[in-house]
């Protein structure tokens, strides 16, 4: 209707709005019709759509499926021992007994790092029990005890900082000197200190000087008796003979023995690391490499992923300014995952994945490319290296699975092989062999049967009702006026009822329903004879222990999940166990039947588009004419409420002027 405002019946007093609506009210319920019609259509589109969809999924899924002998083909498997392998048998796979044997699992490649530190120059103890542990390999139990005290005494004046020099000692009166060579080692040096004692006092000892677990003892033979010792620094030398010996103390007067500190050289120190990409007073700071140790800088790491010509190789250099969460992220671009765990101070490198070709090395290269270890001990990276913090790098190397079935070896990257049929998952390593049986599955036939019957009976149940459906012809469509006066509730039951009668008695309906019934009804020659489904133990109920809307449904009598024909004896799975070939043979006949039916019935037409089993094109031009004529009605609902309009107001206008016109004559002759 027009959105023209109006002003009515001023002059007239008549309630021209309401004259005019029901003087337009034939053509206005015209209009009305014609959406109520269009409304209904779409709500047949979309029982027609829900539909197809479903029969679709049937022919396309199940009936292509089941059309094929090989589709029955079902094996069951079982081992002997299922702790060590899981076993799926396809179409292919060979009925008997086999045996397995699981030699090695796949594994994917890790390496956990071990606990970072912060490495820096310093002064480190020349003897420890650690290192001492560490070399004591090929030492004989014999000489165990003098090699442990001795150790460390090979070290040169050199490695302790000292050069060149004198040692000048004054002991119960008499003073002697002791020249110092660098290259001497501590040993050495010791000797020259007794000789020269000796050679001071005629054989006589008034002092003497020994070497024990890293440290310097000197005494004299007089425990009253003092002694002193002094040195100077040689040029070039960072230290005086008695500070590179742990003598310094020994410069004052001393009395008896004297217990020097423990000798130290330039070595690497390691400091806990807090490495974190951000801390409390920069929330911006990320962690660097560098912050590890300077020494990285420059260095190289260079993973390689897999084996052979497929090999994938990646170099990373170390820079002064890379992140660690860089290093970790150019690792990764390697084929691998890379990660640095904040919390536990630790890099961790791991396989994308099983097997040998997603294994992976790791090596450390200095600037020139040459093997050099060092970068991966700082970085916590070398396999097995013991670190002073007393953590541990781990490797666990990646491989292949390996299996021994009937004798023959196969191999994968995965724990899954797959072997004439036989899928074998391993799980763990056998120590004897286990045996595989594989046989028919008589149940999965059977189950592939009763599956396809409750997808048909679900689609064919529904068919049925909406073809069977009552008559909806009392019920029209509801007007905006109807539904206010009434529940939510009470619209929708009204408006299911009309909805399920729009397929009641469809022509295109009853023929897919033929389609599908066609087939399942029908005999087909199997092996020289006509056989029937229900031969076999499958078929519709009684039209009187049936519903009305389950008339067409499919039971397999005996199957214990039929609520009505459960206690009947279960023909199908007899069959199945006594000549599986002949149903099998039966239900391909069947859903090929059904399936060349209604690729028929989906065929393209000039009112069906492809895969549709009703008239979809023409109910759009349906649809697409309603609008159409919707528009045009409104359009002429529109012009003939003017029309009533514009009279009315003419005849407003005219009562307007005989008013005025009035007025003034009353107005004249009042005066």
């Amino acid at each position: 209707m027009s959105d023209l405002l109006r002003m009515t019946g001023m002059y007239s007093g008549m309630d021209t709005e309401a004259v005019i609506q029901q003087l337009v009210k034939a053509k206005a319920q015209k209009v009305t019709n014609l959406k109520n019609d269009q409304k209904k259509l779409e709500w047949k589109q979309t029982l027609w759509q829900d539909l197809n969809k479903r029969i679709y999924k049937l022919y396309t899924g199940t009936l292509s499926n089941m059309r094929l002998t090989g589709s029955y083909a079902k094996k069951k498997t079982s081992i002997s021992d299922p702790t060590k392998a899981t076993i799926t048998a396809s179409e292919g796979a060979v009925n008997g007994t086999q045996t397995l044997e699981v030699k090695q699992i796949a594994k994917a490649g890790y390496l956990t790092g071990a606990t970072v530190s912060m490495k820096r120059k310093g002064e480190v103890p020349i003897y420890s029990d650690e290192k001492v542990n560490d070399s004591l390999d090929g030492v004989t139990p014999a000489d165990k005890e003098q090699y442990i005290k001795e150790f460390g005494s090979e070290k040169t004046l050199e490695a302790l900082g000292v050069g060149d020099g004198t040692l000048t000692v004054t002991a119960n009166g008499k003073t002697f000197t002791v020249d110092a060579k660098k290259e001497d080692s501590i040993k050495d040096f010791i000797q020259k200190f007794n000789n020269a004692a000796a050679a001071a006092t005629g054989g006589a000892v008034d002092i003497k000087m020994e070497y024990n677990k890293g440290k310097i003892t000197v005494s004299g033979t007089d425990a009253d008796a003092g002694f002193k010792m002094s040195s100077s620094a040689p040029s070039g030398s960072n230290k005086t003979i008695l500070q590179g010996l742990g003598l310094a103390d020994a410069s004052e007067t001393q009395t008896g023995t004297f217990l020097g500190h423990a000798i130290t050289e330039k070595g690497d120190i390691y400091l806990p690391g807090d490495f974190k990409n951000h801390s409390e007073k920069d929330k911006d700071y990320k962690a660097k490499v560098s912050d590890i140790t300077p020494d990285l800088v420059g260095k190289k790491l260079r993973l390689t992923v897999g084996t052979g010509a497929e090999a994938k190789v990646t170099t990373v250099e170390i820079t002064a300014d890379m992140e660690i969460g860089t290093l970790t992220s150019k690792l990764s671009e390697g084929g691998v995952k890379a990660s640095f765990d904040e919390q536990n101070q630790r890099f961790f490198i791991s396989s994308t994945g099983t097997g040998n070709k997603n294994e992976f090395t790791l090596e450390g290269l200095d600037e020139n490319n040459q093997t050099d270890d060092s970068a991966l001990i700082d970085l916590g990276l070398l396999a097995g290296h013991k670190y002073g913090n007393g953590s541990e790098s781990t490797r666990i190397e990646g491989q292949d699975a390996e299996i021994i079935l009937n004798g023959a070896k196969f191999t994968s990257d995965t724990n899954t092989i797959t072997v004439n049929g036989l899928s074998v998952t391993a799980s763990a390593v056998t120590s004897e062999e286990v045996t595989i049986t594989t046989d028919t599955d008589y149940d999965g036939i059977y189950d592939m049967i009763k599956d396809f019957i409750t997808e048909y009976n679900d689609i064919m149940n529904e068919m049925t009702k909406l073809y069977s459906a009552d008559s909806a012809r009392k019920y029209t469509m509801l007007s905006d006026e109807e539904k206010e006066a009434m529940t939510d509730d009470e619209v929708e039951k009204w408006e299911s009822t009309i909805k399920d009668s729009l397929l009641r008695r469809d022509k295109d309906l009853n023929a897919v329903m033929e389609c599908m019934r066609g087939a399942i009804n029908k005999g087909y020659d199997i092996g020289g004879q006509t056989l029937f489904l229900v031969n076999f133990g499958v078929g519709t109920g009684s039209y009187f222990d049936t519903e009305k809307g389950e008339r067409n449904a499919l039971h397999i009598f005996g199957d214990s999940d039929d609520d009505k024909y459960s206690d009947k004896d279960n023909d199908l799975k007899a069959a199945i166990a006594k000549d599986p070939d002949q149903v099998i043979e039966l239900f391909a006949a069947m859903s090929k039947d059904m399936y060349n039916s209604l690729q028929k019935t989906m065929a393209s037409t000039d009112y069906r588009s492809i895969y549709k089993v009703y008239d979809d094109k023409r109910m759009k031009t349906e649809y697409d004419n309603y609008t159409k004529k919707i528009k045009e009605e409104e359009k002429k609902l529109n012009a003939y409420e003017d029309k009533w309009y514009k009279k009315f107001s003419a005849m407003e206008v005219a009562l307007s002027k005989l008013q005025s016109n009035q007025n003034s004559l009353t107005s004249m002759l009042g005066q």
